[in-house]
């Protein structure tokens, strides 16, 4: 019996020792405010014209402004936990109503709570959050996460912060043209991640998704949502090379009985001493959709690709990029005239380290079968064939 009481007092020693020697990393409050006054419009659609374009208005963007707070607890030596809570924070009502509706015939004039809608909350979208530890093994983590598709566009992406309707994802990295109901794999998810320490240049990072949303009886009804993705990157002082490949089940279009949908990208970006960054990225998605219970599958496919530069000079930053979607390909056949591309062009001039004042410009061009759209700051209500543009200046904040 003392034998015990010693053996529990130990425990109950170390314990304590353990608890009042863990150090605390934070919490760190961070964020972004970054706001832009911007001019947009959607013309050259394919219906009627005085109805289906969007004459260009004035709008405040909110381009990811974001407010977050993380830590890390030491447990022991390399070993913590960590954890981060990140919204998206909603400077301009552009998630409530300021892209008002595209006017009609007999439209009448707007409340003034469809102006400025002053009952949303400045909190909107959930931003990465996750719970995780992390050590000499490598970094595991489960919550609310960006995919690796995600995450190795926003790295290649010129546009700072990989934002604003200059981003890289506008037309690149979709499953198919929006007007078939294709959607993008720039995402994320629920989902647990591991990613491994740097291997001398080369780290390997897995998401698996988890399936909430399977059908309770999948004999009745077949969906089970879920998927993973693999990322396998190289990386030194002047270039990074990554490799990545999605897999998702059951959801991405959407509206099917069952889908499959693969992707497989490779991006690059090349740091010069002269302050001179290209990026590319390829990327390459197959899907296969079921319409109803027992039917055929359809092969959809869609290629894309993404180009830019960017030169820094002093304080000062240049941009311009250049993305494309080929044509949707429907059971071996393209479909005629839905394809896309877009320029983009960004120039900053960084008054501090974390004040910038930058103007921006981009043009979605489409085919008149084609509906792509701005993936941050989309011009609400266009038609199938219209030309989204938006012109802004703006600043950006980071603390």
């Amino acid at each position: 019996m003392k034998k015990t009481s010693q053996f529990l007092t130990l425990i109950a020693a170390s314990l304590v020792s353990g608890a009042a020697f863990a150090q605390s990393v934070g919490p760190t409050v961070y964020g972004v405010a970054d706001l832009s006054v911007d001019s947009a419009s959607a013309t050259g659609s394919t219906g009627a014209t005085a109805v289906a374009d969007i004459p260009s208005r004035t709008r405040l963007q909110a381009n990811s402004s974001l407010f977050g707070v993380k830590g890390k607890i030491v447990i022991d030596g390399n070993f913590a936990a960590i954890y981060q809570f990140e919204t998206y924070v909603d400077m301009g009502s552009n998630q409530a109503g300021a892209n008002m509706a595209v006017p009609t015939a007999g439209a009448t004039t707007p409340t003034n709570a469809g102006m400025v809608s002053p009952l949303q909350s400045m909190f909107g979208a959930r931003r990465d959050t996750f719970v995780g530890l992390t050590g000499d093994f490598g970094t595991l983590r489960a919550g609310y996460l960006t995919t690796g598709f995600r995450g190795a566009v926003a790295k290649c992406d010129l546009a700072v912060g990989a934002t604003g309707v200059a981003a890289a994802y506008e037309v690149f990295g979709f499953a198919a043209n929006p007007n078939v109901a294709g959607a993008t794999y720039f995402n994320r998810y629920n989902a647990v991640n591991y990613s491994t320490p740097d291997l001398s240049g080369f780290s390997v990072s897995v998401n698996y998704l988890v399936d909430t949303a399977k059908s309770a009886n999948l004999a009745a009804n077949q969906v089970d949502p879920g998927g993973w993705d693999a990322l396998v990157r190289y990386e030194n002082k002047l270039f990074h090379v990554t490799v990545v490949h999605t897999d998702l089940k059951d959801f991405l279009f959407g509206g099917q009985a069952h889908e499959t949908n693969k992707a497989d990208t490779l991006l690059a970006s090349v740091m010069f001493p002269t302050g001179t960054t290209i990026s590319g990225m390829y990327n390459v998605s197959k899907s296969m959709l079921q319409a109803t219970p027992g039917s055929a599958e359809v092969e959809t496919k869609q290629n894309s690709f993404y180009v830019g530069v960017k030169q820094v000079v002093g304080a000062h930053e240049f941009m311009v990029n250049y993305q494309s979607a080929g044509k949707t390909k429907r059971a071996g056949i393209d479909l005629a005239d839905s394809s896309a591309s877009m320029i983009g062009a960004r120039y900053g001039y960084n008054v501090l380290k974390n004040v910038q004042i930058y103007g921006v410009y981009a043009k979605i061009t489409n085919e008149v079968a084609s509906k792509y759209n701005f993936n941050v700051g989309a011009v609400t209500g266009t038609a199938t064939g219209s030309d989204p543009q938006a012109v802004g200046l703006g600043v950006r904040v980071s603390f």
